[in-house]
């Protein structure tokens, strides 16, 4: 009997020796080792648009057979001027964000787990050393808000597969042109992810001269929209509008009857504001 359980015991190291070896007799696991996620295409953004610069990033995170395929980083603004990461690649931005995004994205792909970059940041802003562009220059952008969106994306459930084109940006933007001594531009960026519109963002900007009546419509030198004026605009436009952005996005459309031809509806509950040119800004955009 003591022969049968010295043998069961050799066996047992034996076959312990051999799995060691096959895993490369380390514990540590490689970058991105176990983590898998259900295959879709995976959506999260910031809560508001910051002050100040008046950005919302946003994340998308694409996973093909449970792994991370693609990931991309990019942000709208209050005023309506496109995905920022297209800006900058367009040299419009003010600075090359755009490759430091893109090195953030890149670690993200080839490590699979947003939750490992928490133990690599330099500063309570979300710098890093980490991180090297393409080009071999050092990231100095801050990019917690990135990982923090690639958790809570991955977190959530995949976009559901929608009718719409999605952009290549992810972002259509659309301007109405201007009527004659209208000082109100109109515009509105929608956001699509796999076919579904995710985020949208109606305005009206400023454009008119700054003088002592229209002071009030001035941050310093910076002209500003409705929606950052709020109520200081004379009326709650912004609360109407992001009805409509509400609405937009349950709807997946923009059908409303319209009650006269100034453009209200009463389609959308607590919208009293004219909504037509949203809806032409909507087609305008997305291509209906």
């Amino acid at each position: 009997m003591k022969k049968i359980i010295l043998l069961l015991l050799s066996l047992t190291l034996i076959a312990s020796f051999a799995i060691g070896c096959a895993s490369g007799g380390s514990d540590e696991p490689t970058s991105g080792e176990g983590v898998t996620y259900k295959d879709g295409v995976y959506y999260a953004e910031e809560e508001t648009f910051a002050d100040g610069n008046g950005y919302k990033y946003f994340v998308v995170v694409t996973v093909a057979d449970g792994k991370i395929s693609d990931a991309e980083w990019g942000g709208t603004n209050v005023q309506v001027l496109g995905n920022k990461k297209t800006l900058s690649e367009e040299g419009k931005y003010g600075m090359e964000w755009h490759p430091q995004a893109e090195a953030a994205e890149a670690w993200l792909i080839e490590n699979q787990d947003p939750a490992a970059f928490d133990e690599l940041y330099t500063t309570d802003e979300g710098h890093t050393d980490a991180l090297k562009t393409d080009a071999g220059t050092s990231v100095s952008i801050h990019v917690v808000e990135f990982f923090d969106l690639a958790k809570k994306a991955l977190a959530s459930e995949p976009v559901a597969e929608g009718a719409y084109t999605t952009p290549s940006d992810f972002v259509a933007t659309a301007t109405l042109p201007l009527e004659e001594e209208d000082v109100w531009e109109y515009r509105a960026d929608f956001t699509v992810v796999n076919g579904t519109i995710v985020a949208s963002n109606f305005n009206s900007v400023f454009v008119g001269e700054k003088s002592d009546d229209t002071e009030k419509y001035f941050d310093g030198d910076k002209a500003l929209s409705k929606k950052e004026l709020g109520v200081d605009y004379g009326m709650d436009w912004a609360s109407n509008a992001e009805k409509s952005d509400a609405f937009l996005l349950e709807t997946q459309g923009f059908t409303v009857n319209y009650i006269d031809d100034k453009g209200h509806t009463d389609t959308i509950a607590g919208v009293s504001i004219h909504v037509n040119e949203f809806e032409d800004l909507f087609n305008s955009a997305l291509g209906n």
